[in-house]
């Protein structure tokens, strides 16, 4: 007679364990969506700061070489820069990437690369954005307007 409470007991607690073990897997389930959901938040604010930063470039004409000069040292290689320099010298196109040395970006190395008489003071660009297909920009490129 004693078997029918203690056989009662292991049923209330396997069924108890079996709720809890439930309500934790739902707990967890509901975790991960809760992240994923933070974490499509994060990639979209991501991408609509860096529209912001860089949409005033795109297909912008009558850039002044102080313009590139900034782009460049705020992009610090990502996105890539690439600008046409008109036969300034040995190399057609300038190129800043993220495999470009780090002083190279310094303000003082930019203003020496853009003085004159490679890139006389009436010099003015026309920048044209590349993006991939998710809307992040990958490219920065200045092409010579004169």
């Amino acid at each position: 007679m004693n078997e029918w409470p203690s056989a009662i007991w292991a049923s209330i607690s396997a069924m108890t364990a079996a709720l809890i073990l439930t309500m934790v897997y739902q707990l967890g389930g509901l975790a991960r969506e809760s992240a994923n959901i933070q974490h499509e938040q994060d990639l979209a604010i991501a991408i609509v700061q860096e529209y912001r930063e860089y949409a005033h470039l795109d297909n912008a004409t009558g850039l002044y070489p102080q313009d590139v000069i900034t782009t460049i040292g705020l992009s610090g290689g990502t996105p890539e820069v690439s600008v046409e320099t008109r036969g300034c010298s040995s190399e057609p196109i300038w190129t800043w990437s993220k495999n470009t040395v780090p002083d190279e970006f310094s303000t003082t190395k930019l203003t020496e690369r853009f003085s004159a008489p490679c890139v006389p003071v009436t010099a003015r660009y026309h920048a044209i954005i590349h993006k991939d297909l998710n809307g992040a920009v990958t490219r920065i490129e200045f092409r010579r307007e004169d």
